[in-house]
């Protein structure tokens, strides 16, 4: 849960590094690429952009720690996907345990372990070889969104979504971790490209592959939980608006539906077998109340300091459990007072909030804490609200809340480059908003990357940790981008 290497609220290293590169490469090579009126797909020039942008985090990495490793483990996360996909590759177990017996584990999904493990088997095992593969992903991803973006604009402004996006550090920064932030993009925009697919006629094997990537989205990051809706919300919308389709597309949304259940319904049928619930994980009452609730309760006191300086990245505030944790504890040991004072004892958010296990059952703790959570939330409605939404406006906007209102010491950043930064996401943003209001682009362009924005946001809030706004890039600068609705004939005749 905890990062303990470089970060980029810090601005430090490689988010400011990338940044440097790619608009180092841009500024000389953009008026040049431009400039080649003779090539017939420009946008065929994506991947050298995109693989000297990789090479040069890479190196640039590499040089600053001496190894990978630095990087890929910075986060306990990282070490947690690694053993468990190594217990999977050698020892057919979804375990963190380190030696036999496997306890089996309930607190991850499994498609970033899964995917680490795939890799494992076939001697791709360092920390640098799995960076590399995840740059490889985001050579994908740039790739990916610049042919969809074809679909409804010019190649040259195709391109240059394309070259924005690489321009964007934050998901070079979160490629060089093991965490399933890049992977999930790849699944994100794969998923867009299938879901319009999926509603051409006689087409059902799309529809059982776009339920099955949304499926796997869910086990990848479970703060994708609410893409589901989105999925079958859109494919609902375009039964309603296309009548003499209403018969295929109904049939589409039972095989997407099908295929969600099957595969996520395949991982709670599992834990219902080791663990006695049906559920994918026991995160949620956990993440709910010592994450999102705390965040709330903060923000309430008027703290600005982010939960993680106080706690966490210095090692004088480390054995310092925050005053909400410890109320929270209380509340949660109050819940199970009739257990023996050693189970109670264990039921504490240096051990909780980390997914650690305890004599008492994960799910049942879960339960109590989000019911501790949801209490939390309601006490304040309207400054729950207050805070979700101001939370949602920083995160998309990172790191300008430094700037405005900077954590204490010793974490202070540089203000004056947070918001020359964060400035570059706020013009993302109105530029969203412009083209939303003024140019009140067609429904099937916008509606999947801004309900994935939506359900994204609505999920994560209100953490605030620029690594949840990553697969939110891409779609906003889609939209950010996309022409005038009377130009979309002249630009993209097809």
């Amino acid at each position: 849960m905890f990062s303990t290497g470089p970060t980029p609220t810090g601005f430090n290293i490689t988010a400011r590094v990338v940044m440097f590169n790619s608009l180092w490469f841009g500024a000389v090579h953009c008026r040049r690429l431009f400039a080649m009126r003779f090539v017939k797909h420009p946008i065929l020039l994506l991947p050298i952009i995109s693989i000297l942008a990789g090479v040069g985090t890479l190196i640039f990495a590499h040089q600053r720690t001496g190894s990978m490793d630095g990087y890929a483990f910075s986060s306990l996360d990282g070490r947690e996907y690694y053993q468990l996909a190594m217990n999977l590759a050698h020892h057919g177990s979804f375990s963190q345990s380190e030696s036999p017996p496997f306890d089996p584990d309930t607190w991850r999904t499994p498609g970033y372990p899964l995917f680490l493990a795939l890799h494992l088997l076939i001697g791709i095992d360092s920390s640098l070889e799995l960076v590399v593969v995840q740059q490889l992903l985001n050579l994908i991803n740039t790739l990916l969104l610049a042919f969809m973006a074809q679909k409804y604009m010019s190649p040259r402004r195709a391109l240059l979504v394309g070259l924005l996006f690489v321009l964007e550090p934050y998901h070079h920064f979160y490629s060089l971790w093991l965490m399933p932030a890049t992977l999930f993009v790849t699944v994100l925009l794969l998923i867009w490209h299938v879901w319009h697919r999926a509603t051409a006629p006689d087409r059902w094997q799309w529809s059982a592959l776009l339920g099955a990537l949304t499926g796997f989205a869910v086990l990848l990051r479970p703060v994708s939980i609410l893409l589901p809706v989105v999925v079958l919300v859109g494919l609902g919308i375009q039964w309603y608006r296309g009548r003499e389709k209403r018969q295929q597309l109904l049939r589409t949304f039972g095989v997407t539906l099908a295929a969600m259940m099957l595969i996520v319904g395949a991982w709670a049928g599992r834990n219902k077998v080791v663990a006695g619930r049906f559920a994918i994980s026991h995160q949620s009452g956990i993440v709910l109340s010592y994450f999102k609730a705390t965040e709330v309760m903060l923000w309430r006191l008027g703290r600005t300091a982010d939960r993680y300086a106080e706690t966490a990245l210095g090692d004088e505030h480390a054995d310092q459990p925050h005053v909400v944790w410890e109320d929270i504890d209380a509340r949660l040991r109050n819940h199970f007072a009739d257990l023996p004072a050693e189970h109670l004892n264990q039921l504490q958010w240096s051990q909780l909030a980390q997914g650690n296990k305890t004599d008492i059952d994960s799910f049942e703790v879960s339960t109590a804490l989000r019911s501790i959570g949801m209490e939390m939330l309601v006490q304040e409605p309207l400054s729950t609200l207050a805070c979700c939404f101001l939370r949602c406006f920083s995160i998309l906007t990172f790191p300008l809340n430094l700037a405005i209102c900077p954590p204490a010491e010793p974490y202070t950043p540089d203000r004056l480059r947070a918001a020359a930064e964060g400035a570059i996401y706020l013009a993302l943003l109105l530029g969203v908003l412009a083209r939303l209001l003024w140019e009140r682009p067609l429904l099937e362009q916008v509606y999947f990357p801004l309900a994935c924005t939506l359900a994204l946001l609505l999920a994560s809030t209100p953490q605030l940790d620029p690594r949840f706004r990553v697969p939110m890039i891409p779609l906003l600068l889609f939209v950010a981008l996309l022409p005038r609705r009377k130009h979309i004939s002249k630009e993209n005749p097809h």
